[in-house]
């Protein structure tokens, strides 16, 4: 449905500190949506999900990173070539890497919950959903605990990031093929390959409350970490 001009003015968007996103989505990304980031393995998610909380920590936005795969301390080494002072946000405790081991379900949502709390978050990520197939056996199980988790983070007033993970080779946005129908907006990363070398692009594939752009943006990492140019063409 299109937005009006009125209906833009009253959405209340998060700015997501990353150059050329928010031109992407009108503004910014609507307040207390959960995201799907997802994309091949080094297309650049956590470079853009990290560069998100680390532009919430220093804008008064708590942040806490969820990894259920990386080390805290790898995560931190790779976000210090962008941000040599990510470490101060650490120890000022507007920002926190909190590593996840895996025992159930429960006690999982427990931890998200008391971490949040405690560290009175405003941004939240949680890398990756495709780790919940160790909760569950069945696909909808999995989508049903997404929304749960979604609908946890949003109870604490919360902007959420939720990594996803697109299989290389594959024409899909998600591991499991429900990880998109389970949240309220879609970011896919790519590495696309022309004349025998690869560039990066993203495409906002879905976004509730808010026009966006839909088709592939160039984008790339330089040494302050993700840069998108929402008036460039990716083939030209």
């Amino acid at each position: 449905m299109a937005e009006t001009a009125e209906a833009v003015d009253r959405v209340k968007r998060v700015h997501s500190g990353v150059q050329g996103f928010d031109e992407i989505l009108n503004g910014g990304i609507p307040t207390e949506d959960i995201i799907l980031v997802t994309g091949t393995p080094g297309s650049g998610k956590t470079t853009l999900c990290m560069q998100m909380l680390d532009y919430g920590a220093k804008n008064g936005e708590n942040g806490v990173y969820f990894t259920l795969e990386e080390s805290a301390k790898d995560i931190i080494e790779q976000f210090k070539n962008f941000d040599p002072q990510i470490e101060d946000l650490i120890k000022s405790g507007m920002l926190k890497i909190v590593e996840i081991t895996l025992t159930d379900y429960e006690s999982f949502k427990g931890m998200i919950t008391a971490e949040m709390e405690a560290a009175k978050a405003k941004r939240v990520v949680i890398d990756s959903v495709t780790y919940f197939q160790m909760f569950f056996a069945d696909i909808m199980s999995i989508r049903k605990s997404i929304i749960e988790v979604s609908q946890l983070i949003k109870s604490h007033n919360c902007f959420g990031l939720l990594i996803g993970e697109i299989p290389y080779g594959e024409n899909k946005l998600s591991a499991f093929g429900v990880e998109e129908f389970a949240v309220d907006g879609v970011v896919a990363l790519y590495l696309m390959e022309k004349a025998g070398s690869f560039i990066r692009a993203i495409r906002v594939v879905k976004m509730r409350d808010t026009n966006h752009l839909t088709k592939f943006c160039p984008m790339e990492i330089s040494n302050k970490g993700i840069v998108i140019y929402p008036n460039a063409e990716v083939f030209t």
